[in-house]
């Protein structure tokens, strides 16, 4: 009997310490299916499974630190709000780089810009430096324009900026040309047709349009007239001009006739 007795003693010892959660004889599998297991909290707080406490013991610390729920939806909140944000209806997500995945910064270099000015000051070589000496002077030019068939008449003035094309532009110009007299020749028109000239000028000072003074005097011979006008500023198309030369000291009546 007192063999029995201690087999007995020995048996529920063993028990006892393997539904003891303290010891290290703890047996798992065995408290879960006893009745006999005593809980060392009854308030302890239920979980899923051991995952879930873990995750909570690791927020607050690690298992060292003790169990609070008020703490742990504390730093569950400050961890949540440095979440990224989802991007409202609408919108499109924004894609976060890392310092070395940004877009590479390209510095375009600057493109020559090639103009006028930039070609003044290089210089011109043959005729075209010439022009260019006496637009630094500020000496008076006189430019021979052509027409059709023969030359027109020509231009004095200051030089201000040219091209290679021979595109001009001139200031205080005094321009002279020689054309026809009007109604040199018999006309053929019915006398009814021809409609008597009319003098516009004062419709156009309403305008605000203030034509040059027109002087006119008669030619060698009876056909042509030679007329003078003084502008501020002209322009001289390159494919009009015939000649470029400094203007005489004595400037001379322009004697150039029309061709029939």
């Amino acid at each position: 009997m007192s063999e029995s007795d201690g087999d007995s003693s020995t048996t529920e010892s063993d028990s006892s310490s393997e539904l003891d959660v303290g010891n290290t004889r703890f047996n798992p599998l065995k408290a879960l299916y006893s009745t006999k297991l005593k809980v060392p909290v009854p308030k302890a707080r239920l979980h899923d499974n051991v995952s879930t406490l873990e995750s909570k013991q690791n927020t607050l610390g690690g298992f060292t630190e003790r169990f609070n729920e008020t703490r742990l939806k504390e730093l569950r909140a400050a961890m949540g709000s440095k979440k990224v944000k989802m991007p409202a209806n609408g919108e499109m997500p924004q894609r976060r780089f890392l310092p070395e995945q940004g877009p590479v910064l390209r510095v375009r270099a600057a493109k020559h810009t090639r103009n006028l000015f930039i070609r003044h000051e290089k210089g011109f070589e043959g005729p075209l430096a010439q022009l260019k000496a006496w637009m630094n002077a500020k000496q008076r030019v006189r430019v021979y324009i052509r027409k059709q068939k023969g030359v027109r008449g020509h231009v004095s003035g200051v030089l201000e900026i040219f091209d290679k094309h021979w595109n001009l532009a001139l200031s205080d110009v005094s321009e002279t040309w020689t054309r026809r007299k009007y109604r040199y020749s018999e006309n053929t028109l019915h006398p009814d047709s021809i409609v008597a000239s009319m003098d516009c000028s004062a419709r156009l000072r309403r305008l605000g349009i203030v034509l040059p003074e027109m002087k006119v005097r008669p030619a060698d011979g009876k056909k042509n007239v030679i007329i003078a006008r003084k502008v501020p500023q002209l322009f001289v198309k390159g494919d009009m001009v015939v000649l470029v030369t400094l203007e005489p000291t004595e400037p001379q009546a322009s004697t150039s006739k029309g061709k029939k």
